[in-house]
């Protein structure tokens, strides 16, 4: 499932990510728990992945704190805040991060939302990551509190995942096509 999902993120052609990214950042704009939100969890997008920088310079100017992961270890990241785009470097697994001398940890606990990537989401909440655990460790363990958004496109919506006991509910799902509210 993970690879078909892949796959079908992948077919997206430059144009139809970029469209659809905009469309899904129109929709993360408006949602409430992303417009009330002060201390934001986002993700660095990889090139496949909707594409989050133009979201986060529009809210790191509305003075939002964002945090972006840091990988500390085998399946372990932090929150690590980003005052600017332009403090971005190529981090671990070829993802961008905060570089080094920019550096400040934000405490998982005071995020009010954390923004969700993954291989595909089902309309119940159910997430397929991309098999690490990050995230799920992440939200299980640090950040409990925060609402979770996915972030995707529709292609990465499948009818049912195989869930697992430390996987990890997403209360909503935004896609370029609608907003799925799953609790």
């Amino acid at each position: 499932m993970r690879q078909e999902a892949l796959a079908r993120r992948r077919s997206l052609s430059p144009k139809e990510n970029e469209t659809f990214s905009e469309a899904i950042c129109r929709r993360l704009r408006s949602l409430p728990a992303c417009c009330m939100a002060k201390r934001i969890f986002a993700f660095a997008s990889m090139a496949d992945e909707v594409q989050l920088y133009g979201w986060i310079a529009a809210a790191l100017s509305e003075g939002k704190t964002v945090a972006l992961p840091l990988v500390r270890g085998k399946g372990v990241m932090a929150a690590v805040r980003v005052r600017a785009l332009s403090d971005l470097v190529l981090g671990d697994y070829g993802i961008l991060t905060v570089r080094e001398d920019q550096r400040e940890i934000v405490d998982p606990a005071s995020l009010d939302c954390v923004l969700v990537p993954g291989a595909a989401f089902s309309r119940k909440g159910e997430r397929l990551g991309l098999g690490a655990g990050f995230y799920d460790r992440f939200l299980g363990e640090k950040a409990t509190q925060a609402q979770r958004i996915a972030v995707a496109f529709s292609c990465q919506i499948m009818e049912d995942l195989p869930l697992e006991a430390h996987d990890i509910m997403m209360h909503g799902i935004v896609t370029e096509n609608e907003t799925i509210f799953c609790r």
